[in-house]
């Protein structure tokens, strides 16, 4: 039986230097646009990765496909970026009928992410927050809206987008925290993944790892789920 591996990334296989344990023995995993490197593994975390690379390994990740470009790890089949708005097939490109699904919801939500990115600037300089927002393209559409920042001004705009954005679908993380249009799903897009893989006649074995709550849902679709220590979904529902 073919075993394939749905992974979140960042905090999950590896993270900045600063979640880094002290001390720790560390592998550059991920560079910054500069080549600089960015994000590191520890050696218990290298030690997983070359037990995932006997599957296929898929990302489920918030980065877009330039940054996901950035990262040392072989990806062999689909890719899943931008938490979940992008779908890339192997050959590299947007799989065309991911595109042909997000074709209507792109009109509607393209405005949308431009009126809420306009309102949270001007909140953000009326109160003086040290934060950068700025909408996130993959494959040159749209995908969605980045809040990056201090936590306790990421705290104080939070409330303001759930009243921007009915319902409010948002991923909080640490010093991250996105605005999603309803096309941006992780769920979504495992499913659609999984339906193709079904069409080929691959059976798999499905396993998933994710750090954050916003992994929960497509961590149910596998067969089994990998959790980070020290990750939010620890944190929050398993201390």
């Amino acid at each position: 039986m073919a075993l394939y591996v749905f992974t979140d990334l960042d905090d999950s296989l590896f993270q900045t230097r600063g979640k880094c344990p002290p001390a720790a023995t560390l592998h550059t995993l991920a560079v910054d646009r500069q080549g600089q490197p960015l994000s590191f593994a520890t050696d218990a975390q290298q030690t997983l990765l070359a037990w995932l690379d006997h599957g296929v390994v898929i990302p489920v990740t918030g980065r877009n496909s330039a940054a996901l470009a950035r990262v040392r790890v072989r990806f062999p089949s689909f890719r899943i970026t931008s938490h979940g708005a992008m779908v890339v097939g192997p050959d590299g490109n947007p799989d065309q009928r991911w595109l042909a699904l997000l074709e209507e919801s792109l009109v509607h939500w393209q405005s949308r992410l431009n009126t809420a990115l306009a309102e949270l600037e001007a909140r953000r300089q009326r109160q003086r927050l040290a934060l950068r927002l700025r909408i996130i393209e993959d494959q040159g559409l749209p995908c969605y809206l980045s809040v990056k920042g201090e936590a306790a001004d990421l705290e104080t705009l939070e409330a303001a987008m759930g009243e921007l954005w009915e319902p409010a679908l948002m991923h909080r993380n640490g010093e991250n925290m996105a605005l999603l249009p309803a096309f941006a799903s992780k769920l979504r897009a495992v499913e659609f993944v999984l339906a193709r893989l079904a069409e080929q006649d691959v059976r798999p074995l499905v396993i998933g790892l994710g750090d954050s709550l916003t992994d929960l849902p497509f961590l149910r679709l596998c067969d089994y789920a990998m959790i980070p220590r020290r990750s939010q979904i620890q944190e929050r529902l398993w201390p």
